[in-house]
């Protein structure tokens, strides 16, 4: 018994380290080279930065999202040190734990190998392993989520009131990270419910539905809430919740055209999408009750994600589990049928089934054949401005940017209030020129960088008469992108 436990936590840390050495090995210079993956990780980990050096989120940090990952990333940096590098290593475990987590659920119902390409298909969809890199809170939230589900799992095969006390934990953990999986809670119920009416005599059933429903509920909500009040996110809920409904369409831009955009990022993964096309005929030929559930959470995010404005790559994630985690019903009928027919191989059904399974195959390579490669940019960076930042950083106590991840680096705080200079704050008008003027003239800052709305800021009067007063422009770069001031 010692040694089985032994055994349950040793190797998943053995599964966790090897996939993040592997992830490091094939992408060692993104990793530890890329100045930033994505405008989101200075946001990032410019507001752990600030959290770190006593600023509270919400009532000084201005912050969109749920307080869990700054936390989380705050407490990671005081134990292994504050650096990019360090961050995308807490990401990329956290991507471990989706894998691992992923690849147990499926091989509980469907099987190893099922559960191992299903595994695969995830790894090597549309940006995955960027994403597994990247400061931003999408992992982090599927992850802990998955980590909920995984527990559920444990919970169907040995009934323990403590499995679903952490799964309800994990679920909060992952929606106080990031809000699109909460979806998953009614899903995630009626799994539960559909599990205790499959196993329980039916006199009983109503009892012990809903003794374990309640505890899981429970728990997620009172943790949610207990979250919630400890970083009083709901005194600010225009930052963490109306920010996001309130965005003006720009129909230029292809991230508000949902199926245009959504077109762009399919076209990666046809193959996958193929076999958990397939994987739904399986789901239903066979009537396999628990391919309920990614079908189900397919079509929810599906559904999330055609409404919602805008669209970005990193919510791809949400629809590539379901899709890979269906695809492993294809294979498992595959698995199934030849099994069958190196036993029954002279029967007419099953040389159908050779001749459809056939057909499929030349299907499947016919798409991986044609889908074209779509990398992902990085945003631009400017070795020279950081430099330039580092020399004036002795006599500089706030740094004024659009561009924050300038101001990690440096170490240098900026106004709070601006730390998330997004593009959907600006957009939806919840940071005014006016505002940005009144937060430069607050804090007197001795270094100004604009490295992002560069032309927006410039088009705005008042700010520039401000600063042509009071700071003299000592960097514009050759595409006139960026631009840095010192005070006079």
């Amino acid at each position: 018994m010692h040694i089985n436990r032994i055994k349950n936590i040793l190797f998943p840390l053995l599964t966790i380290f090897l996939y993040v050495s592997f992830v490091v090995a094939i992408r060692f210079k993104p990793i530890t080279q890329s100045f930033e993956l994505d405008y989101d990780e200075g946001l990032n980990l410019i507001k752990t930065l600030l959290y770190d050096q006593g600023f509270s989120l919400y009532s000084q940090i201005w912050s969109d999202q749920p307080p869990v990952f700054t936390f989380i990333l705050s407490q990671y940096f005081s134990l292994f040190g504050q650096s990019i590098l360090a961050a995308r290593l807490l990401i990329l475990i956290f991507s471990a734990i989706l894998i691992y987590c992923f690849y147990q659920i499926i091989r509980q119902s469907l099987g190893t190998i099922p559960a191992f390409v299903a595994t695969f298909l995830l790894f090597t969809s549309w940006l995955f392993i960027r994403l597994s890199f990247s400061v931003m809170i999408g992992i982090p939230s599927l992850s802990l989520a998955m980590l909920s589900l995984y527990i559920l799992t444990l919970y169907k095969q040995k009934p323990r009131n403590i499995f679903l006390i952490l799964s309800g934990i994990f679920l909060a953990l992952s929606i106080q990270t990031k809000l699109f999986t909460v979806f998953l809670i009614p899903l995630m119920a009626l799994n539960l419910g559909d599990f205790i009416i499959r196993t329980q005599p039916i006199k009983k059933q109503t009892q012990h539905l809903l003794y374990p429903l309640t505890i899981w509920l429970s728990t997620l909500s009172i943790i949610y809430l207990l979250i919630g009040w400890k970083f009083q996110q709901f005194f600010y809920h225009q930052q963490t919740f109306e920010s996001h409904f309130n965005q003006p369409i720009e129909a230029e831009l292809i991230n508000f055209n949902n199926f245009a955009y959504f077109g762009e990022m399919i076209k990666q993964d046809y193959d996958y999408i193929f076999l958990a096309f397939i994987g739904i005929l399986a789901i239903i030929i066979k009537k396999q009750r628990d391919g309920i559930f990614p079908l189900t959470w397919l079509g929810i995010a599906l559904l999330i994600l055609l409404n919602h404005k805008p669209l970005w790559y990193h919510h791809y994630p949400l629809i590539a589990i379901p899709i890979c985690w269906l695809a492993a019903y294809a294979i498992g009928w595959v698995l199934d049928s030849f099994a069958q027919g190196w036993r029954y191989n002279l029967k007419p059904s099953n040389k159908n089934k050779s001749i459809f399974f056939s057909l499929v195959t030349v299907i499947l390579v016919f798409l991986i054949i044609i889908t074209p490669p779509n990398p992902k940019g990085t945003p631009p960076k400017n070795l020279q401005l950081m430099q330039l930042i580092l020399q004036n950083k002795s006599s500089t106590r706030w740094l004024f940017t659009d561009r924050p991840i300038y101001g990690f680096y440096a170490n240098l705080p900026v106004p709070p209030e601006i730390a998330v200079m997004s593009y959907k704050r600006l957009n939806s008008g919840d940071l005014t020129f006016k505002q940005l003027l009144t937060i430069l003239q607050k804090y007197q800052p001795e270094q100004i960088v604009f490295a992002r709305w560069l032309s927006q800021i410039k088009s705005d009067r008042e700010i520039m008469a401000y600063i042509n007063e009071n700071y003299i422009k000592t960097y514009t770069d050759e595409t006139g992108t960026a631009e840095h001031y010192l005070v006079k």
